[in-house]
């Protein structure tokens, strides 16, 4: 061996071997999986952080839960009792103008009603305009 490989050796060695005490102190000290304590930039902090979200999962997930339940209660309830009002169906009206089809559809499909509900409540809402009713409306001979 010369000289360059046993200081290559040496200076691989300087950095490795805190690398691995430093490992090994996370694996015995904070019962760390194994692949994680190896992990540079994984620290107690995160790992804490880690532990906590696990433990409070099921808390969030059964909140979570509970406000979908409630949500689908209540507009289930109504179609059911049929008390879908004007407030209603111009509220649904806002969610379709930003952009949120699948949730206003979502909530249609609640009921096997509820499309014929809204869409009669909304035609009361909105009268469709038609060509002839229009004074605005000039039909061009024009071609673009």
């Amino acid at each position: 061996m010369n000289n360059l490989t046993i200081g290559a050796l040496i200076l691989i060695a300087i950095v490795i071997l805190p690398y691995l005490f430093f490992s090994f102190r996370k694996l015995s000290r904070y019962n760390m999986p194994f692949f994680k304590a190896f992990n540079p930039s994984y620290n107690l902090t995160r790992y804490e952080a880690d532990e906590l979200k696990k433990s409070l999962s099921p808390i969030t997930t059964e909140i979570e839960t509970k406000k979908i339940s409630g949500f689908i209660n209540h507009w289930t309830a109504k179609f059911e009792n049929n008390t879908l009002n004007v407030e209603d169906v111009k509220m649904l009206n806002e969610l379709l103008a930003t952009g949120k089809e699948d949730q206003v559809n979502g909530i249609l499909a609640l009921h096997p009603e509820a499309l014929n509900r809204y869409n009669a409540i909304n035609k009361d809402l909105n009268p469709v305009i038609t060509e002839a009713e229009d004074p605005l409306y000039v039909k061009s001979d024009s071609v673009y």
